[in-house]
């Protein structure tokens, strides 16, 4: 059950950026929503590049894992 709820979070999360956007901009982001560690440092283990939207986003941080 807390896996999905961390899924829930990360979907909103990713769902909810400006895009384009960079790993940079995606760290400040998570910083500002406080989201929860796990998230966090899957979102850290992402290449240094630009997104070009949320399917983008998201297919990184599953390759990251």
């Amino acid at each position: 059950m807390q896996e999905l709820s961390a899924s829930r979070v990360a979907r909103q999360f990713v769902e909810g950026l400006d895009y384009p956007i960079g790993k940079d901009d995606v760290l400040r982001a998570a910083a500002d929503e406080q989201l929860p560690d796990e998230l966090t440092r899957a979102l850290e283990r992402l290449p240094a590049r630009e997104f070009a939207d949320a399917q983008d986003l998201a297919a990184e941080m599953t390759a990251a894992g």
